[in-house]
């Protein structure tokens, strides 16, 4: 027999593929052989990876980016999320050459990307390409997320990409959440900010007044000043 206990004896497949009962078990063979296909990634971006990994701000370099803004309880967004993992793998099949990346953002846990972006709803759509952000608002199917993708995009307005908060915004982030947490200082905050807010014209005042004040003082001073030096002479 051609067939052992392990399956297909190789070497006498290889010999009987001379005889045409040889050639029909090699092709039986073939048609048994499993083959994997790898799907296509759907990157996951967090608050702290977003702008590192898209460099949607800073340039680009690192290819074109449709990123999906849901939330996991949405209905829209299930429905959605096999598309786009389907939408994954068909850019990397039938267009590997456009640099086309797709990723996804949770908004329930990635407040800072998601704020950054005013995100209002979901899922919102947005595709990161030629330094400009395109707003997606068609099709929820394979074929017409592929369209705008691969070039359909151009036709849409693109928008300039807000830059991330800077070091500077993210600590007076960190002391406002500070100065939430305590109600005193949350209270002398509030009332500083309303009087600032308020009472502008009146701070105004008060600072020109001293601005008077202080050039007359100093004329006054420098007269004395002035008047003893001419006695003593």
């Amino acid at each position: 027999s051609w067939i052992n206990a392990g399956g297909i004896d190789a070497e006498r497949v290889a010999y009987g593929n001379k005889h045409p009962l040889g050639q029909q078990i090699a092709r039986c063979a073939d048609s048994t052989r499993t083959v994997v296909v790898e799907a296509a990634e759907v990157h996951v971006l967090t608050d702290a990876t977003f702008e590192h990994q898209t460099q949607a701000s800073t340039g680009q370099t690192t290819g074109k980016w449709l990123v999906k803004f849901y939330a996991p309880w949405c209905g829209h967004c299930k429905k959605l999320a096999p598309v786009w993992d389907e939408l994954a793998d068909k850019v990397e099949v039938e267009s590997p050459g456009d640099g086309i990346l797709l990723a996804k953002v949770d908004c329930t846990k990635e407040k800072a990307v998601c704020g950054r972006f005013k995100v209002r709803g979901y899922p919102t759509l947005l595709y990161f390409a030629e330094r400009s952000m395109f707003r997606y608002s068609g099709g929820r199917d394979v074929d017409s997320l592929a369209a705008f993708a691969t070039g359909g995009y151009k036709e849409s307005k693109g928008e300039a990409v807000p830059v991330p908060p800077s070091w500077v915004d993210e600590k007076v982030k960190e002391i406002r959440k500070m100065v939430d947490s305590n109600e005193h200082i949350r209270m002398v905050a509030d009332d500083f900010e309303h009087i600032v807010q308020m009472r502008k014209n009146a701070a105004f005042v008060l600072v020109a007044i001293g601005l008077v004040v202080g050039l007359m003082l100093g004329c006054v001073l420098g007269s004395k000043k002035t008047m003893s030096k001419s006695k003593k002479e």
